[in-house]
């Protein structure tokens, strides 16, 4: 189980295998095993928090670069740009959005395609002593896959995701990808 994990996170960070939706369960599970640390939220309970305004609303950050960010993303996500494996905690982060004061137990939660750069940057904002980090646990792929809503960078109502690279198109359901 611990090598089919490993090959999935290979894909999953940029090599050449392919993944379909029935890998769904492998992907999660090797993002839990990579990111033990990391607490995740479910996509339905994110749509349940984010339906209760009256609710301290978490700050959504969108993990991916600003060309996958501009096709769609979850209205009132602001953009951060995702950190490579080299980064050390450290390090300032690129456009760190957090650089404003924000509480360190805010509650925040990261996504990203489906869910490796989110862990990632999760990893590291704990590591900075955030305390109310999670990660959307199938990203932006699950929230489509299930019709949840999006914007496009107008803030127009799209469906469409960008497919972040070729292996992992497989876990977006054909009729949400973009072409871009």
């Amino acid at each position: 189980m611990k090598i089919v994990v490993g090959l999935v996170l290979s894909v999953v960070a940029g090599c050449s295998l392919s993944l379909e939706a029935d890998d769904w369960p492998m992907v999660k599970e090797g993002i839990r095993l990579r990111f033990p640390q990391v607490r995740q939220i479910s996509t339905a309970q994110l749509a349940s928090w984010l339906a209760h305004p009256d609710t301290l609303q978490p700050l959504l950050f969108d993990v991916r670069a600003t060309q996958e960010y501009a096709i769609s993303h979850l209205r009132g996500a602001r953009q951060m740009s995702p950190v490579q494996d080299e980064a050390l905690p450290n390090e300032p982060l690129q456009d760190d959005p957090l650089a404003g004061g924000i509480a360190l137990d805010r509650p925040i939660v990261l996504y990203c395609s489906v869910g490796y750069r989110s862990a990632r940057m999760a990893e590291m904002l704990q590591e900075r002593g955030y305390t109310n980090v999670v990660n959307l646990e199938g990203s932006l792929f699950t929230w489509a896959n299930e019709s949840r809503p999006l914007v496009d960078a107008q803030g127009r109502s799209t469906t469409l995701v960008h497919p972040y690279d070729e292996a992992c198109s497989g876990l977006l359901d054909p009729p949400f990808r973009s072409s871009e």
